[in-house]
């Protein structure tokens, strides 16, 4: 490898991307310090004072709503699997109108958080708790699965597919974006998450014009080659190919489908972001303008799946990662020719690493809010200027704790992971939400029931479902203790989630002083706060 770095033509394909790396990581860096120099108070450091314009906030969201699995999974899923990976990315897009109706609500209640939220509805601390316990349950095993992801990602694009450089990787990378969520808060994490999206989305459509134009933009063609290694057009736009015919295949699939677009629209950095709007009419254009652009990006990343069928070949993809995961890479490692000397390669390089950075910091701050906002300062009592450290702090925990967890998991499935905690925002966070922003009736213990109750009900069906053991793709893939059929539990755990807080609020009303509470909040989703 030492060689390749040496060689006298001008460097080889590692150089660059080496480099454009270093040039990331000190612009990154640069633009973090700047942006967090004015966070001298809670406010600044969690929402920068609600200062963020709505164009600025919408490429954030954006940047949001891609985060790594999304710029490297689909690309790899309808490459593979045709029509069942095309449903999954059109699913993922879903997600943005979701949040599009939550939104203005949201932002009006004044709330950062979800524990927050929720506490403005009830009396105490068990609100905020609670809050903060799903919190951390959503954002920890995403930041593991995106530190996991992202350690692989950057150790194939430098040249070094061993695991041990992965590790390395892994490692460097978070201590890295834990640096940036330290130092950058709200601001710092919106500038380079803006900076993403428009990065990722001038990649994308790069990537995709030139494939189309060695196709003579014949999208016909496209889909033929595309699906020439899996039986043809019909059988490649026609359900089944990633999760069979079977009843159990499709109700997998859908399950799917509903924990992308319930689960990804209400992550808890995402509610951060709607909550750093200047008011509610200002979030609701924003996630309006991020709608667009998101369903722009997953329309393109189906393109570059058909492309990478027909250009790179499933068999190609599958020898060199049988997940897909590398489709992109390979694909535009398979184009660079046409678009100048790893020119295109570098540009993709640069693009998955700044994903990565962005996706880890905004859950890490999430994660970090709760702990600091809603368990120390909401229950603790403390004044503000106390809790701005606490806040760092636990940024640096969280970090941390991410970093040692994907450490821990290395060469093992994280499938579990993403599938559990996805599901969990869909089943506790958004019947929450729902509930606490439109229904008057209700109470405290239709709150607890939906939080604790939703996050057992997937703890349990996830661990004893086949993304943990029975299958070649489990955490624990030598033993077989599985008796939920499905992968991905939100088919069952979403219905279950909103009838707890139903059967709580019934079986015990709200109080009195809930009710008044309940009045307030009301008024305030109802009032556009300009």
């Amino acid at each position: 490898m030492t060689d390749t770095l040496l060689l006298a033509d001008g460097g080889s394909a590692l150089v660059t991307p080496l480099t454009s790396f270093l040039v990331v990581i000190c612009i990154g860096f640069l633009l973090c310090l700047a942006a967090g120099m004015g966070n001298e108070t809670v406010a600044d450091y969690y929402a920068a004072e609600r200062s963020l314009s709505a164009t600025r906030n919408a490429l954030a969201l954006c940047g949001d709503f891609i985060p790594a699995t999304a710029l490297l999974t689909p690309i790899g899923s309808v490459a593979l699997s045709g029509y069942d990976g095309m449903a999954t990315t059109v699913s993922a897009s879903v997600a943005t109108v979701v949040l599009l109706a939550l939104a203005q609500p949201l932002r009006n209640t004044g709330r950062l958080t979800l524990g927050s939220v929720l506490a403005a509805r009830t009396a105490g601390r068990a609100a905020r708790i609670a809050g903060a316990v799903v919190t951390v349950a959503v954002c920890l095993p995403l930041t593991v699965v995106q530190l996991v992801v992202a350690g692989d990602a950057i150790a194939y694009v430098v040249g070094y597919r061993t695991p041990g450089a992965a590790l390395v990787c892994t490692v460097l990378s978070g201590l890295l974006i834990t640096t940036f969520a330290v130092f950058g808060g709200m601001r710092g994490t919106s500038t380079i998450q803006a900076g993403k999206a428009l990065l990722v989305l001038g990649v994308v459509v790069a990537v995709a014009a030139v494939a189309a134009s060695a196709l003579h933009w014949d999208l016909a063609a496209l889909l033929t080659r595309a699906s020439a290694d899996r039986g043809g057009t019909g059988s490649f736009l026609a359900p089944g190919l990633h999760f069979g015919t079977g009843t159990t295949g499709r109700l997998d699939q859908f399950s799917l489908c509903l924990t992308l677009s319930l689960g990804a629209s209400v992550l808890p950095p995402l509610l951060m972001r709607v909550g750093a709007s200047a008011h509610g009419r200002a979030a609701r254009r924003a996630v309006r303008h991020a709608t667009v652009l998101t369903t722009l990006y997953y329309g393109v990343v189906v393109l570059l799946g058909l492309a990478a069928g027909g250009i790179v070949g499933v068999d190609a993809i599958t020898a060199d990662d049988p997940r897909g995961n590398s489709a992109l890479l390979l694909l535009t490692d398979a184009l660079s020719p046409r678009a100048g000397s790893g020119f295109l390669f570098t540009a993709v390089a640069c693009a998955v690493f700044v994903t990565s950075l962005a996706s880890v910091a905004g859950l890490v701050l999430a994660g970090a809010a709760a702990l600091s906002h809603d368990l120390y300062a909401g229950t603790a009592r403390v004044r503000a200027p106390r809790e701005l450290p606490v806040a760092q702090g636990a940024v640096v925990l969280l970090g941390l704790l991410g970093i040692l967890t994907a450490v821990l998991l290395r060469g093992w499935s994280i499938l579990f992971l993403a599938a559990f905690a996805t599901a969990v925002a869909a089943s506790a966070i958004l019947p929450a939400l729902v509930y606490a922003l439109f229904w008057p009736g209700f109470s405290r213990t239709g709150m607890l029931w939906t939080l604790y109750g939703s996050l057992a009900c997937c703890l349990l069906l996830q661990t004893f479902s086949p993304t943990v053991s029975g299958q070649p793709y489990s955490l624990l893939p030598g033993t077989d203790f599985h008796w939920f059929p499905l992968q991905n539990i939100a088919l069952v755990t979403v219905p279950a989630g909103f009838l707890l807080g139903w059967a709580g609020s019934r079986l015990r009303p709200p109080t009195p002083t809930e009710r008044t509470a309940a009045a307030r909040t009301e008024t305030a989703v109802l009032t556009a706060v300009d």
